[in-house]
């Protein structure tokens, strides 16, 4: 009689050790599931495909674009205010020409026209963008480059660098898949 009480308690304790070892590893595999389901969901609903440290010239220009080829955004910025750097640069007309292909022409009340700088390109110097009168020179200009746009699409400007910085920053902020954190 001792040998099938004996027997019997080490059946139960087999059965309750599987029972036991079964039940928390579902457990487990459904806690797994459920952290695993909540971070695509969090991915699909509200994380950002794309996170962008710095909302500089290059970094609001980046998220611009990725924003408006659908990517989720998030532009990192410990800084929003205008740079207090007195810098004033000159943008060639190649470059404005890729900024407008971005759309990005967020220079338009904060630049002068070029009046006079020699500029060189290969084999091709041109004293000046603009000067005397704008039409002969500009076209002059558009068709020693083989182009013929008008010719403020072409011309260099001069800026400030901190109100274009700005701008650029509000042209990445404007669309609804970029958000911008402020951070250290």
């Amino acid at each position: 009689m001792y040998m099938v009480f004996i027997e019997v308690c080490l059946w139960t304790l087999l059965a309750f050790v599987l029972t036991w070892t079964t039940y928390h590893v579902t457990n487990r595999r459904k806690k797994t599931t459920k952290l695993a389901d909540a971070a695509v969901e969090e991915i699909r609903d509200g994380g950002p495909d794309v996170i962008v440290v710095g909302a500089g010239v290059g970094g609001s220009a980046l998220a611009y674009a990725l924003a408006k080829d659908g990517l989720r955004v998030h532009v990192i910025e410990r800084n929003m205010r205008e740079p207090e750097r007195m810098m004033g640069e000159f943008m060639q007309p190649e470059g404005r020409l890729m900024l407008s292909k971005l759309d990005l022409q967020c220079m338009s009340p904060l630049h002068f026209h070029c009046l006079s700088f020699k500029i060189k390109f290969v084999r091709l110097h041109i004293n000046r963008l603009f000067g005397g009168n704008r039409r002969t020179e500009s076209h002059r200009l558009n068709t020693l480059l083989g182009r013929k746009r008008s010719p403020s699409a072409f011309s260099g400007r001069v800026f400030y660098n901190g109100r274009f910085v700005q701008r650029l920053r509000q042209k990445a902020s404007s669309l609804p898949k970029n958000f911008v954190i402020y951070g250290n």
